[in-house]
């Protein structure tokens, strides 16, 4: 093992120091090691440096119900909006209460 310069250190160095490179099932920790096999150890290492210790929460849709309802809100066809809506994550009923919900507020104004 090389001498680790603690003036100079960031967490690619010390990977590279304690050779953990082909040794990433013994060394890294159950959920680092998944993330280094989905990610690689960059994204790995990029991940672990900036919310190490935070719990991360992934939502299970990836866009928003507002946006996947500003896309779906010009196609005339109901069947084409809960095609957009399907993609999106969503239900039709949940696109379509939002068009709904913001056609009243523009009526109200």
């Amino acid at each position: 093992m090389q001498k680790i310069d603690f003036n100079n250190i960031n967490d690619e160095i010390i990977y590279d120091i304690f050779e953990v490179s082909g040794n990433e099932a013994e060394a890294l920790n159950d959920s680092y090691l998944e993330l280094f096999e989905l990610l690689g150890r960059d994204a790995m290492l990029k991940l672990y440096t900036h919310y190490h210790g935070d719990k991360i929460d992934c939502p299970m849709r990836l866009y928003r119900p507002e946006f996947i309802a500003d896309l779906a809100k010009n196609e005339p066809d109901r069947r084409e909006r809960a095609k957009i809506a399907r993609a999106g994550g969503y239900s039709a009923r949940v696109i379509e209460g939002l068009l709904s919900k913001r056609r009243k507020e523009n009526e109200d104004e």
